[in-house]
C-alpha cells in the first residue's frame, strides 16, 4: 500500500489551520505542516497534534516551503504527498477523491479542479484562471481545466523525474513552474473536481500580489514557449482544436 502525506505551506492561517490539519490527518499517513513565518500563532493552534511541524522565523514565500515539504516526505519514503492551502480554500474531505484517482492512474500528476463552480469565484480571479489554462496549457501541450489550483497529489516517481530550477520556485512561480517541467518530462495531468470554496472560507487576505505575480507567472511562461519553439501544437491543444 502507498504511503501518503499531505503538506500544508502556512503563513498567517490562526483561524483556519487546526481544523484543516485534524481533517487531513484522518485520511493520511502523515501531515507536514510548516509555518512559513507566521507572527500571529498559527504554530500554536497545532499543539497536541500528530503531525510533523516545521517553524521558520522568516517568510520564504509559498513555493520555496512546498519544495521543502516534498524534499523532505519523498527523501523520508512516503510514494505520495497532497498539497492543500491552510486557508480554508481546498476541503480535507476531498483527499480521498485524490487517493482513489493515483490509484487508478499510477504515477499522474493530479491536479484539483474548480471548473465546474467557477461561478463561485470571484470575476476578475476566474479570468486569470481561464487565461493560465489557456496559456499554461499551450505550453504544456495538455488541456489544462484549473492550472491554478494548489490541491494536488505529487507522486514521489514525478518527483524524482522533474527538476525546477531554483529560480523557479519563488512565492508562486513553483505550481506553474511544475507543471510546465513535468509535461515536458513527459507525465501526464489528471483531474479531480473539487469544490470552490471562497465566500465564508477565506478568512485572511491574498498573499498573491495580483500586479507583480502575474507578471512573474507570465514571463515564467512565455520564457518557456520561447526555450520550446513555441509549442504549435500546443496552442492547437489549448485552443481544443485537436
Amino acid at each position: 500500500m502507498r504511503r501518503s502525506s499531505v503538506l500544508i505551506p502556512a503563513h498567517n492561517e490562526v483561524l483556519t489551520i487546526r481544523g484543516i490539519v485534524e481533517a487531513a490527518r484522518a485520511h493520511v499517513d502523515r501531515v507536514i505542516v510548516i509555518d512559513d513565518g507566521s507572527t500571529d500563532g498559527t504554530s500554536k493552534q497545532l499543539d497536541g497534534l500528530d503531525i510533523q511541524l516545521i517553524r521558520h522565523e522568516t517568510n520564504a514565500g509559498k513555493g520555496r516551503r512546498l519544495v521543502e515539504g516534498l524534499e523532505l516526505a519523498f527523501h523520508e519514503g512516503i510514494d505520495q504527498v497532497i498539497t492543500l492551502d491552510g486557508d480554508g480554500q481546498h476541503d480535507p474531505e476531498s483527499i480521498p477523491n485524490f487517493l482513489q484517482c493515483a490509484d487508478q492512474n499510477s504515477d499522474a500528476f493530479v491536479l484539483g479542479d474548480r471548473s465546474a463552480q467557477m461561478d463561485r469565484i470571484p470575476r476578475e480571479r476566474a479570468m486569470a484562471i481561464r487565461f493560465g489554462n489557456f496559456f499554461i496549457g499551450w505550453a504544456c501541450v495538455q488541456r489544462i481545466s484549473d492550472a491554478q489550483c494548489g490541491m494536488r497529489l505529487y507522486p514521489a516517481a514525478m518527483w524524482k523525474d522533474v527538476h525546477v530550477p531554483a529560480d523557479e520556485v519563488d512565492r508562486f512561480l513553483f505550481e506553474t513552474a511544475v507543471l510546465l517541467h513535468s509535461a515536458k518530462a513527459g507525465y501526464r495531468f489528471v483531474t479531480v473536481p473539487i469544490d470552490a470554496r471562497y465566500a465564508g472560507f477565506t478568512q485572511r487576505p491574498s498573499h498573491f500580489a495580483p500586479v507583480r505575480d502575474f507578471f512573474q507567472l507570465f514571463g515564467l511562461v512565455t520564457k518557456f514557449l520561447f526555450t520550446n519553439r513555441l509549442q504549435p501544437r500546443g496552442f492547437l491543444v489549448a485552443l481544443k482544436l485537436i
